[in-house]
């Protein structure tokens, strides 16, 4: 073998066992990018199937919440305002005052507060039926919440005679959000 073969040999080896060192690197960091992606990927699909198999529970605590505060939200919709003024007048008849008048104004959900229904009542009766009144609208499930009350005394201030009052109040009514009703 002559001297030019022989180096030609040596080059071609060389360049062989270069070409393989650089596929090498080439590979090792390619591998070592996919092992990382697999890591985060991994250590990601834990936490979702965490999520998902706590799903039950949450699905038992959401219920729970919702069984807590159910009974002190009014349930909302097309018919709220009338459903919601209707118990009010129920309120009043059962305790045998008089309702003069009444107004319902919704009010939509504005930074982070539930929407409502703004009522205002103009109630009238001897004291007696108005406070018992008061006293079941005190404990009223779905509450009913006072902003505001005005009472007028009218009738006889001397005397045994029945005392009457005129009482105002403007009440408001906190509604369920639609999407969490079921």
């Amino acid at each position: 073998m002559n001297a030019w073969t022989r180096r030609a040999l040596v080059g071609v080896v060389l360049l062989a066992l270069v070409g393989l060192v650089m596929a090498a690197l080439a590979y090792r960091a390619l591998w070592t990018g996919f092992d990382s992606a697999q890591t985060k990927l991994e250590s990601r699909s834990e936490r979702l199937d965490g999520v998902v198999n706590a799903g039950p529970d949450i699905e038992v605590l959401l219920a729970s919440a919702r069984n807590v505060v159910a009974p002190w939200l009014h349930p909302a919709g097309s018919n709220a305002q009338n459903d919601i003024q209707q118990q009010l007048r129920s309120l009043i008849m059962a305790s045998g005052a008089t309702l003069v008048s009444s107004q319902a104004v919704p009010e939509p959900a504005v930074d982070g507060k539930l929407a409502s229904i703004r009522l205002t009542a103009t109630v009238m009766g001897d004291w007696a039926k108005l406070v018992q009144f008061m006293e079941n609208l005190q404990t009223q499930r779905p509450p009913f919440w006072v902003r505001n009350a005005s009472l007028l005394r009218e009738g006889s201030s001397v005397g045994n005679g029945p005392q009457s009052a005129r009482l105002t109040l403007q009440l408001e009514a906190p509604l369920a959000p639609e999407k969490v009703q079921q």
